[in-house]
């Protein structure tokens, strides 16, 4: 892996885990006005919920942004 792809890899990461951030408070926000959820569980839906934001994120976004960054 060259340095340019490093640099690619880590600019996407960045920008994809930060802006999941917005997502997975809006989601969980939404979310818990249908269902109260709250101690522990809420904990482990903000992770789960991010987790996923991230990992579907990265999967679609690392080949689509390549022209871009």
């Amino acid at each position: 892996m060259s340095y340019e792809n490093i640099r690619y890899h880590l600019a996407v990461a960045f920008m994809v885990c930060g802006s999941s951030i917005f997502y997975t408070l809006l989601l969980v926000w939404l979310l818990l006005k249908l269902v109260p959820v709250e101690g522990w569980e809420l904990k482990i839906l903000y992770v789960l919920v991010y987790v996923l934001f991230c990992f579907f994120g990265l999967h679609f976004y690392i080949p689509r942004l390549r022209k871009l960054v």
